[in-house]
């Protein structure tokens, strides 16, 4: 399995760890671990993860991609396609409705729901 898969798996079992999440459009950023900063995004059936260099801040990296479309810093890019024949390259899907859950904080709104 290749490293990133295995982040990709990390960052799912371990969730709690995902904070600060916004949105810009359909894109989803996310900090991971307090130190990481990532977007995730779902075209076209596939989901593109990026990792920001040098970026502690998601609003730093909102705000560039906002002022400076083309030139959001520099930056690692992967996609689930690439890693689809894999056992665990579904993992990308659950990574984005994990991190999309986390923006319209479901997990309070559906402890209230079973709490009654």
């Amino acid at each position: 399995m290749s490293k990133i898969l295995k982040a990709v798996d990390a960052m799912v079992n371990s969730e709690e760890l995902i904070t600060d999440v916004k949105a810009l459009q359909e894109t989803l950023f996310f900090k991971y671990n307090q130190t990481y900063v990532w977007s995730i995004q779902k075209e076209l059936g596939d989901y593109f993860l990026i990792y920001y260099v040098n970026h502690s801040e998601v609003k730093e990296v909102i705000d560039s991609i906002k002022y400076m479309p083309n030139d959001p810093g520099p930056y690692i890019s992967y996609s689930s396609k690439d890693y689809k024949s894999t056992e665990s390259g579904d993992n990308f899907g659950e990574l984005y409705l994990i991190v999309k859950e986390k923006l319209y904080n479901i997990d309070t709104v559906l402890d209230n729901i079973i709490s009654g």
